[in-house]
């Protein structure tokens, strides 16, 4: 084997927390996703004709989306949460890194038509932004954008839609555990990402907003944020009181 430098030619260029967005996701799943023949035929940026969401998108509502009428077939067989298709669709995401307007357009209820269902897409979603996003805290710098995961995982821990998926704690390409297909809820899988140190074989960052069952932490957080900046403010008007009185 050779013993030169080897380096990645599938790492982003699109950073976030001071790294490549690539980098949540371990070296080996990265290789087997890339190498993968659904990512190649699929993701590569010649096959989508770019590298944006609004190439990127089609193919997820037509790979995960899901026709409500049980007489009527799924628009294809990609419906497997956990599966080498939905990890090379996140890996996509995580590699574009769509903006908070772009992903609430994608999950958007009002959109989505009547015969359209769209629970796939919405479980895409919460594991991505729990991968991506869970160095978010509720500091001055992040607050905004851990408020807006923490309600939307809230929203859908109220979801009991049924999913097709691998066991939660099993990995697609170990062939060390057995790969049972289960049918889970919605709310479930917000569960799994809220308590758990990892989902279908991919390591979740310990994450400060995830934590959607303490209701504490959000108040705590908005409470001293608000007399952090209301301490700046009071110091500044006294050193602007100071001179005045001298």
């Amino acid at each position: 084997m050779s013993a030169e430098f080897q380096y990645e030619s599938f790492i982003s260029e699109k950073q976030l927390n001071n790294q490549s967005v690539s980098l949540v996701i371990p070296r080996i799943t990265r290789d087997k996703i890339h190498n993968n023949i659904y990512y190649r035929c699929n993701l590569h940026p010649v096959s989508m004709r770019g590298d944006t969401m609004l190439n990127l998108a089609p193919i997820i509502i037509r790979d995960l989306g899901k026709l409500r009428n049980p007489y009527q077939k799924p628009l294809n067989a990609t419906l497997l949460l956990g599966g080498s298709e939905f990890k090379c669709l996140l890996m996509k995401l995580i590699e574009i890194r769509p903006t908070w307007e772009q992903i609430m357009t994608l999950i958007n209820e009002e959109m989505v038509e009547e015969s359209f269902e769209n629970k796939y897409i919405v479980a895409l979603v919460l594991v991505y932004g729990r991968i991506q996003y869970y160095f978010l805290t509720f500091s001055d710098d992040y607050y905004d954008d851990a408020i807006k995961w923490r309600r939307l995982f809230k929203k859908y821990l109220n979801d009991y839609r049924k999913l097709k998926a691998l066991d939660l704690n099993v990995d697609c390409w170990s062939t060390s555990q057995m790969q049972n297909v289960e049918l889970i809820h919605l709310d479930e899988i917000v569960d799994w990402l809220a308590t758990k140190d990892d989902i279908w074989g991919i390591p979740l960052g310990k994450c400060q907003w995830a934590n959607v069952y303490n209701d504490d932490i959000e108040d705590s957080s908005s409470d001293s944020s608000s007399s952090s900046s209301d301490s700046s403010s009071g110091s500044e008007s006294d050193s602007d009181s100071g001179p005045e009185s001298v």
